[in-house]
């Protein structure tokens, strides 16, 4: 049965002399018999050689690898003992050359993958606003803490004129470069469309919806979006939502927090008619804005059985209400996190506009 076997095996006697070789050995190597096993490493680099000799010499059983002849093996040894009391030892031999230059290619791809998603990680870093004021109407205090390396959230502030700033919140479906990718289209379209001043946010709604269905991508994915336009010489605040769970949260200047609750479908293939409404509320400098991404409303306590909720942020931005905005931010994120008591699933994204 040995005889016939595909692969290649070998016996050796105590003094490492081959006495047998069944056929698959004998058509791969030539006839052996009675020759050195240091023959047949004789291509082996100095470590694989060495490493055959102590497996062979002290272990009852063991593996080792090496190249022979140009050709990766992995050798099984085993050491068997005849009547006659005389130790020989098995060797059977594996080629593993393709599974090791398919490993090689993979372990490149991995590195590529690696070193692709750190450029598009950095690129997706470098096109958020840094925290700032913004054309003497906005100050925008931010956190952006992905779940992956890339996230799907983003966020900006768009100068749409001398009077007016556009600032948004966003979340794309999933994670990874294609979310990544959607995030950067999602900027360049709202960044492309201007005069969003004069035709008001539902208009601007409705070509990114255009645009994302262009892409023509899988269905599964789909994008949400908040948009706030600040009108600073009427003191008004326009409202539209595109899909986002995370309704708005208006802070007045005596502390009186504000939930909006503004309504609209997302942008997704199975979006392809639809009107957005716009919301007009009246405010005033000193005032501020707090948008945020599900993540932090999904934070889930074990304990409580039950998320943080807008209730949760609702709770800490009455509390704080005060605070300077950067601070604002990571105290909502930061009890938000002890809340779950764990590692965070999902992008978490806020900022704090304060309105000048």
């Amino acid at each position: 049965m040995v005889e016939t076997l595909p692969i290649p095996i070998a016996a050796l006697d105590e003094t490492e002399t081959i006495v047998y070789i069944n056929r698959t050995m004998e058509a791969t190597f030539g006839s052996l018999l009675g020759m050195p096993w240091t023959f047949l490493c004789g291509d082996a680099e100095g470590g694989d050689r060495n490493a055959l000799s102590v497996l062979m010499r002290g272990e009852r059983a063991g593996r080792a690898e090496a190249v022979l002849a140009d050709v990766t093996y992995d050798m099984l040894f085993s050491s068997v003992t005849d009547d006659a009391g005389r130790r020989h030892t098995v060797v059977m031999l594996e080629d593993v050359s393709e599974k090791r230059y398919l490993e090689s290619r993979l372990k490149q791809n991995v590195e590529k993958i690696k070193n692709e998603t750190g450029v598009a990680k950095h690129i997706q870093n470098s096109i958020l606003p840094i925290d700032d004021e913004y054309w003497k109407t906005v100050r925008i205090s931010s956190i952006y803490l992905p779940a992956d390396d890339l996230g799907g959230d983003v966020f900006d502030v768009v100068r749409l004129n001398e009077g007016e700033t556009l600032f948004y919140i966003a979340d794309v479906s999933g994670h990874g470069i294609q979310a990544s990718l959607l995030t950067m289209f999602l900027r360049e379209k709202v960044r492309a469309k201007k005069d969003v001043a004069d035709r008001g946010l539902d208009a601007l709604l409705r070509e990114i919806l255009t645009g994302f269905l262009a892409l023509d991508i899988d269905a599964m994915f789909y994008l949400s979006i908040l948009l706030c336009k600040y009108d600073k010489p009427r003191a008004e605040l326009s409202i539209a939502n595109a899909g986002h769970n995370c309704f708005p949260l208006v802070i007045r200047q005596g502390g009186r927090v504000e939930e909006i609750p503004v309504k609209g479908m997302p942008i997704s293939r199975i979006s392809d008619e639809t009107d957005y409404e716009e919301e007009i509320i009246g405010m005033k400098p000193g005032d501020r804005v707090i948008l945020y991404t599900d993540g932090l409303i999904e934070e889930y306590s074990k304990t409580e059985k039950r998320a943080f909720g807008s209730e949760g942020v609702r709770r800490v931005a009455e509390r704080l209400f005060d605070r300077e905005g950067q601070a604002l931010a990571k105290a909502i994120v930061a009890e938000a996190s002890a809340y779950a008591q764990g590692a965070a699933k999902d992008d978490r994204t806020i900022i704090v506009a304060d309105l000048l």
